[in-house]
């Protein structure tokens, strides 16, 4: 893996690698869509800060999720995090914990140190590839961590949503802890039939990257049914302002553009053919071999930022340069784990991380896009089953 890794890195350096299927695929509006955007943006010499389109945007992220939600909009979803934690804990003094799993997107521990805490990393259950919450209860009762645990913060793996979400929002009631949420990838994914992604805990945070199936260039987003919190987060990214130029909290710039809300707000016209699209794909993957491969839970009720699957450990690697070399782009996301990067690699644990460190050696992600050709589904599909 690590040579593969080399090569890979050399080869994107150079220019020289292209995939017949990338791994991702941006589905952007059509050019002459967002110049006409671009020309208002000009006419009314609004360009941040707050304009129109921004405006609009964030009532239309906070109206998808549902009635008596609200949103704001930041520059990315790094952002967004960690003015979420910021809004609802206050700046750390690096004793206390956030808890949180060590498979996920090192972004999510960079912003608990960067606020002031220390990550408590525990392990993964095998199927959603969420938090384990048995062990997140059993850490949350053992008398070394008693008062020192600030936050749960979890991790929609993938953008697809546990299908544990009222357990995880009962265990951070009984305990008296916000349930900081972060769904990156997972706007337009589904808790269950009835329940969005976005409608949980005390916040959750959404990003809008160009790899996200709602991409919109950079940007992220952060929704709560709290409209005090949601104001405090806005405030924060914003230097803190509270209104006439008072910094009522540590606060940096974190505010969307104007022309990327723009490009937000053409993306909604076109967001139900996106998810239906990628949604299709996935359920062309469910061809392959059973035996050999295992689906993400509830990940036909995601976004889709990609397709995780989990293999056999000896056969992985094996079948990654398969796919490499037929001009397939895949991944193996988040292969190495939090606990596995140099930085964090002192961090806290609760376990041995088991799961993790199995799943870390299991997992393949295959390329999804909403217009994807059928050819190529079918040679990814071919590979895998051999």
């Amino acid at each position: 893996m690590q040579v593969y890794r080399q090569k890979r890195s050399a080869k994107t350096r150079a220019g020289l690698k292209k995939y017949k299927v990338p791994f991702i695929k941006p589905d952007f509006p059509a050019a002459e869509d967002v110049a006409e955007d671009y020309k208002k943006i000009l006419s009314a010499n609004w360009f941040t800060n707050y304009g129109p389109f921004e405006r609009e945007f964030s009532q239309r992220i906070a109206a998808y999720i549902g009635e008596g939600y609200h949103a704001c909009t930041s520059s990315n979803a790094t952002s967004a995090l960690l003015a979420g934690l910021l809004g609802v804990l206050g700046k750390g003094d690096g004793t206390r914990y956030v808890l949180m799993p060590s498979f996920t997107f090192v972004a999510v521990a960079d912003v608990v140190a960067w606020c002031g805490y220390k990550p408590l990393l525990i392990d993964i259950e095998d199927k959603g590839l969420h938090m384990d919450i048995a062990q997140a209860e059993d850490a949350l009762g053992n008398t070394k961590y008693e008062g020192k645990i600030a936050a749960i913060l979890f991790c929609n793996a993938f953008g697809v949503g546990t299908t544990d979400i009222e357990a995880w929002e009962k265990l951070a009631e009984q305990k008296g802890l916000p349930l900081i949420i972060d769904s990156a990838a997972g706007f337009g994914s589904l808790y269950s039939a009835d329940r969005k992604v976005g409608s949980a805990g005390t916040c959750e945070i959404f990003s809008f990257h160009a790899t996200k199936p709602f991409s919109i260039g950079e940007g992220g987003a952060a929704v709560s049914r709290d409209k005090d919190l949601i104001e405090k987060i806005k405030a924060i990214q914003n230097f803190g302002f509270g209104g006439g130029g008072n910094a009522l909290y540590l606060g940096f710039n974190g505010k969307l553009e104007e022309i990327n809300a723009a490009i937000g707000l053409r993306q909604f016209e076109r967001f139900d053919t996106i998810l239906k699209g990628r949604r299709q794909v996935l359920g062309a993957y469910a061809r392959l071999n059973p035996n050999k491969f295992i689906l993400q839970e509830n990940a036909a009720n995601a976004s889709l930022c990609f397709a995780s699957v989990l293999t056999d450990a000896d056969q992985r690697d094996g079948l990654l340069s398969n796919l490499l070399e037929s001009g397939v782009e895949a991944r193996t996301y988040y292969n190495p784990s939090i606990h596995k990067q140099d930085y964090f690699k002192a961090a806290d644990r609760y376990s041995d991380l088991k799961v993790t460190e199995d799943v870390d050696a299991r997992i393949l992600s295959l390329p999804i896009h909403d217009n994807m050709r059928a050819e190529d589904i079918d040679l990814i599909v071919h590979i895998l089953n051999g």
